[in-house]
């Protein structure tokens, strides 16, 4: 395979809708080591401070290296933003595998502590992953992928087991997801102290939960 095939170069990643939850799209190897240290970068000194030799060096390989794998500067910033993309979805997988058959206010607290995690360090301020989406003028654009992967994710996996044991009260539920995403992210913005019940109580209102708990199948 020569130097710079086109078949060795980073392409952005289209995801399909209805991903298992299994299924991870991290860069691994020389190509992942690369794109790490461009984040490192990134949130460091800024996305237009950052040039492919300072990533190289970062990341302790040759420039030739880095072109090996990413065809220009833009193509390392799409790796980045794809892999703040798979941080937010494998946040859910996370949760998702965590979380207790059929505990519902249980699974929500602990989902709306995971979308606290995702954006906003402990002390509450916004995680460097906003500064380079803000240097970027792309975070309107990074939200609405971000949501609809998410929303994907979880309406692919987790509504189909809670629906098969509950009764779903709503038309269109994966617009009624996006939704809710999307207001939680914009009613933080607007009120960053609102508590954690607060929010779950905006969830289980606009979704109509049922917040019953239920026993395993096998104990029924």
């Amino acid at each position: 395979m020569r130097l710079g095939d086109r078949d060795t170069r980073y392409q952005p990643i289209r995801r399909e809708c209805g991903r298992a939850l299994s299924e991870s799209r991290r860069l691994t190897g020389s190509a992942g080591d690369i794109m790490l240290a461009a984040r490192v970068l990134f949130e460091r000194q800024g996305v237009g401070a950052t040039t492919v030799k300072d990533v190289a060096a970062e990341a302790g390989v040759t420039r030739e290296l880095v072109y090996y794998y990413f065809e220009n500067k833009q193509a390392l910033i799409d790796a980045v933003l794809d892999d703040y993309v798979e941080d937010l979805v494998e946040s859910v997988i996370v949760w998702n595998e965590s979380r207790i058959f059929g505990d519902t206010p249980g699974s929500l607290r602990t989902c709306i502590a995971t979308f606290r995690r995702a954006l906003y360090d402990a002390s509450g301020n916004p995680r460097p992953m906003i500064a380079v989406l803000e240097e970027l003028g792309v975070r309107d654009a990074f939200d609405v992928r971000a949501v609809r992967e998410t929303v994907d994710c979880i309406n692919g996996n987790i509504v189909s087991e809670y629906a098969a044991y509950h009764h779903i009260e709503i038309d269109l539920v994966y617009e009624m997801f996006c939704v809710v995403i999307f207001g939680l992210v914009g009613l933080v913005k607007i009120n960053p102290s609102i508590s954690d019940e607060a929010l779950m109580k905006v969830v289980e209102q606009t979704l109509h939960l049922d917040m019953v708990p239920l026993k395993k199948p096998e104990e029924s």
